[in-house]
Order: structure tokens, then sequence, then C-alpha cells
């Protein structure tokens, strides 16, 4: 709103909610770029702040030896690459969809098996997935590869 039609309609904006967040950034960036353009506070001290856009190194260096505050977050956690990466997470998914068997409760057991496309990690499930390769060819299905530990379309 311009502030000629707020003097028109005599409203005030009232201040933003995070007038008084501070923030630390590890890099230069866009998301720096962002919190100084929307008015959070950048603080130089390492631990009075409110987030924290840390790199991964920071997190596997120093944050198993500080302690946070609730208010403070930052933007990654320990072992995060066990959802980022695309085979630790089928894995994961698929550890969670057998417990879930195991516990008596096949509907959250299908739950799991409908939120992830067939996935084979190679060359362990190679034999695995020839055989359904074999199976879903004459449909002419599609499959993608994906190399580990590769992101942002490298290697596919």
């Amino acid at each position: 709103m311009s502030d000629l039609l707020r003097l028109h309609i005599g409203s005030k904006r009232s201040p933003p909610p995070w007038e008084d967040i501070k923030f630390r950034c590890a890099f230069t960036n866009t998301i720096y770029d962002v919190l100084k353009a929307r008015g959070f506070k950048e603080s130089d001290s390492e631990m009075e702040w409110d987030i924290f856009w840390a790199d991964k190194e920071w997190i596997h260096d120093c944050f198993d030896h500080i302690h946070l505050m609730p208010k403070q977050k930052v933007n990654h956690f320990r072992n995060h690459f066990e959802l980022t990466r695309k085979d630790l997470m089928v894995k994961n998914i698929k550890r969670a969809q057998r417990q879930a068997q195991k516990d008596g409760q096949p509907e959250l057991a299908r739950k799991f098996e409908a939120c992830s496309p067939q996935t084979f990690v190679l060359p362990m499930e190679y034999s695995m997935f020839v055989e359904e390769f074999k199976l879903n060819q004459p449909q002419g299905a599609i499959w993608i590869m994906k190399p580990v530990g590769k992101s942002q379309g490298k290697g596919i």
C-alpha cells in the first residue's frame, strides 16, 4: 500500500512481526539478501541469533557442541542426508513399512508403500530390478536412473 493511500484512508501499518529477529548466514547468497531486504537484523555474535542459515559443515562441526534455545532455528539437521539422498530415503521408507507390518498396522504399511515409487538400489538389488524390468518393459515402462550421492540432475 502506498504512503499516499495510507494518508487518505488514515491507516498505518503495524511494524512487521520479524522486526526484532536476528539472523546469521554462513555465506552471502540469495537467502542473505532476502533476509536483509525484509528488515531482519544481522548478528555477528556466535550465539545471539534467532535464525542461522548454516552450511552443512557447521552442523557437523559445531551442532553437537552447543545448546540451542527453543527460539533458535537452523536450516539443516544432523543426518539430513537420510532424507535428502533418495536412496537413503527409500531405505528408511521401506524400513518404516516393514516396522508397520510387524506392528500389525497394514494400513500404515500401505501408506508407506504408496508414497514412494518402486525403487532399486544398484548393484545390491540388480536381480530384483531385472525381474521387474522384464515384467514392465512390454507396457513401455519408463525408468529413471539416479546415481548415488548426486543432485540437481547431475548424472541422470
